[in-house]
């Protein structure tokens, strides 16, 4: 830049900063480096004044910047003494935090400046930078004359921290005369960094009203049995803050305790409440007044209290979403007592509390849980009966099966609006409590289908879905019989969920070799599930038969891919890809090629599912077929067929995809070039970088340069 540019630059630069325009001079601030430092320096710090944050921020972003570290630090630590513009200094203080380490040491010969607001805003831009190197003034520090400056010592302290740290804050505390500020400050800085301390070394500070509470949560990092003793007594304090603080410690140290340890200690704060009926009368009350963090540890404490008086209001203070996790958990392991605490107060309990009791209910083993709940599913609520429900299946109780299905009765088929929530949490029960692949006992899914199977002949068509549904959950091979007697059931609905329900239980590692239903065998109810009348049963069948291993498939199939309907041919070919995806191996290879092949002239959807059929099937045959697309009109199909050809064409198939390079579809070219990439196709590479030169797409570019890397790699 010449003499005259550089003259010009400045000249806009200062025309800038004088701007009544708060965007200007952020954009001529963001210039002023281009000035000799000497000169932009001083604007800067000037600039930590403006009225504007945005100016302001890129003021301390360009401070920071500055190559110039010494000189910044310099007249940062000056402005730092501009008692007329508070702006300005709290802005000198987060740029010389955001400086960091580079200027530590010129922080800490400014701790003997004569003004004591730079010496406390020197202490805080140390505490800020957080650098080890600044430990040895803070400890000096600690000797201030002003009190203020000493506090801020004692937190620096506690973020930098190390031995001589907690030595240092130790001194403070018996040190004869100290203000309450500074000894507080340290209180709180020993339990930042954990340190323990013994009761005896915070005698003083426990007789202190103002301090005791910090003493007593200091105390929770200490193991000791006189450590435990004085909380126990802190617990009984008639100051709030100092029972509260007290609480929290003992939370502290029950999570570090092992097993017998932590039993002594739960058996010590219930006689000191039992001792004290106060306390939980309070801790109660604070529950729903308190802030978030103070609410938390009241509930746990209460937890360990294990009063039944507590386990409502609980409960209800786990409506607050910050607080569901903690105070579910607390009430569950209170257990019966929680259980029988919210027994005696249902009626008394809102329908949302009656929900959340529910749920907990599930997780309880006691014996009122399970009555509670059977009772709750004649709730005139929906969601409440509905929660009963679940809780009953994830409780596998037994005794609540005839409920369930006798509820079950009522629901399925219901014209109501909110039927269908119920009856998903029915089915959703009645699985969770009898299915033995879950963990539930095998007698009890006997049961739960032997109780289903009386209702089935004279059922109505909604109860007789939800049977086929349930068995497509819990059968097995001894249920066949009843699944196929589904299968001609009038409602199509009900005959799809039926042949769903043979699938499963076909897969089923219980399956007998000497059964219809045997592993791997296309069954003859699901062949005969072909030419059902309703598309939606025959996409079912053949939906099954393609998860099927049996060779026989591709021919059961083949009827299906001429079908009417075209969902029912697109399910066939998905079918047919599937098959040949779980099975081990299949002569019929060519003969599933030239029925998907047939496919690929059908409507859109039809060929989509044709083409991904090709790349599961598998096999030179089929990248042969899927090269037959590779000029088609629809890119979607295109790129699938693509990846058919990456995955199973040979060189001569591969070779077909270099004219694809330039195609018009960018998600095409991209597949393209990934693939050739994938296959380590490098004669590929000069088509590929004649691409790259006219490449406008960022995506496409990018999978250029990475497949060119591997290529040529």
């Amino acid at each position: 830049m010449s003499f005259e540019e550089g003259d010009r630059e400045r000249g806009s630069i200062l025309q800038g900063l004088d701007s009544s325009d708060d965007e200007l001079r952020r954009l001529s601030v963001e210039r002023l480096l281009a000035l000799p430092s000497a000169e932009a320096i001083p604007r800067l710090i000037d600039c930590l004044g403006d009225s504007s944050w945005r100016v302001r921020k890129a003021a301390i972003e360009r401070i920071v910047a500055c190559p110039e570290v010494d000189r910044a630090a310099e007249a940062l630590v000056s402005a730092l003494a501009d008692g007329e513009n508070p702006g300005r200094r709290n802005a000198a203080v987060e740029a010389l935090v955001s400086c960091g380490e580079p200027v530590v040491s010129r922080l800490i010969s400014a701790l003997g400046s004569d003004d004591v607001d730079v010496r406390k805003l020197v202490v805080d831009a140390i505490a800020g930078i957080g650098s080890p190197s600044g430990c040895e003034a803070m400890v000096s520090t600690l000797d201030d004359p002003d009190p203020n400056v000493r506090a801020a010592a004692v937190d620096a302290l506690g973020v930098i921290g190390s031995e001589r740290a907690g030595a240092a804050l130790r001194r403070v505390l018996v040190r004869r005369g100290e203000e309450q500020l500074v000894c507080f400050s340290a209180l709180k800085a020993l339990a930042r960094l954990e340190e323990r301390v013994e009761p005896s070394e915070l005698a003083a500070a426990l007789e202190d009203p103002i301090l005791r509470p910090a003493a007593l949560a200091l105390l929770g990092h200490c193991d000791g049995g006189d450590a435990v003793e004085c909380l126990l007594k802190g617990v009984q304090s008639a100051a709030r803050a100092s029972r509260e603080a007290a609480m929290q410690a003992l939370l502290l140290i029950l999570s570090r305790s092992d097993l017998e340890r932590a039993s002594g200690l739960v058996e010590g704060i219930r006689e000191t409440v039992r001792a004290n009926p106060g306390v939980m009368a309070s801790s109660i009350e604070r529950l729903g007044e308190a802030d978030l963090a103070t609410r938390l540890v009241l509930i746990q404490f209460l937890g360990l209290v294990g009063a039944a008086e507590s386990v409502v209001p609980i409960l209800v203070a786990g409506r607050d979403e910050a607080l569901a996790e903690v105070a579910h958990a607390t009430l569950e392991a209170m257990g019966a007592v929680a259980e029988q605490a919210l027994d005696r107060s249902w009626e008394s309990l809102e329908t949302e509390l009656r929900r959340d009791a529910c749920e907990l209910l599930g997780c309880t083993e006691g014996r009122y849980g399970t009555a509670r709940l059977e009772s709750a599913l004649d709730e005139g609520d929906v969601e409440l009966r509905s929660a009963a429900a679940r809780a009953l299946g994830q409780r596998r109780c037994a005794t609540a099966l005839p409920a369930l299905v006798r509820r079950l009765e009522r629901v399925a088929g219901s014209d109501d609006i909110d039927a269908d929530e119920e009856q998903a949490a029915l089915l959703e029960a009645l699985v969770s409590l009898a299915d033995p692949r879950d963990g539930a006992d095998s007698s009890l899914a006997d049961d739960t289908v032997e109780l289903l199977a009386s209702l089935v002949e004279d059922a109505a068509e909604g109860l007789r879905l939800c049977v086929a549904m349930v068995l497509g959950r819990i059968g097995c091979a001894r249920d066949a019989e009843l699944v196929t007697s589904l299968m001609r059931d009038p409602s199509a609905p009900v005959r799809r969920a039926a042949v769903e329900a043979l699938s499963h239980i076909d897969s089923q590692p219980d399956s007998q070799p000497d059964s219809q239903l045997a592993s791997g065998a296309a069954s003859e109810p699901l062949r005969l599930a072909l030419a059902d009348e309703s598309p939606l049963v025959r996409i079912a069948a053949a939906t099954a038969l393609g998860s099927s291993r049996s060779e026989g498939v591709v021919d059961d199939l083949e009827s299906l891919v001429h079908d009417a309907d075209w969902r029912v041919r697109a399910a066939t070919v998905r079918a047919i890809g599937t098959h040949f995806a779980v099975a081990d191996a299949d002569p019929r290879r060519d003969e599933a090629v030239a029925l998907v092949r047939h496919a690929l002239g059908d409507e859109g959807l039809v060929a989509v599912a044709a083409v991904e059929a090709l790349g599961q099937i598998g096999g030179e045959g089929a990248a042969r077929v899927a090269c037959e697309l590779l000029h088609h009109g629809e890119a979607d199909l295109v790129r699938a067929a693509v990846g058919c050809v990456g995955a199973h064409g040979d060189a001569a198939a591969l070779g077909e995809l270099l004219q694809l390079i330039p195609h018009p579809s960018w998600s095409v070219r991209a597949e393209v070039i990934q693939t050739l990439a994938d296959r380590h196709q490098q004669h590929a590479v000069p088509h590929i970088l004649r691409r790259l030169e006219t490449e406008q797409d960022s995506f496409v570019r990018d999978t250029i340069l990475r497949a060119l890397k591997r290529l040529e790699g």
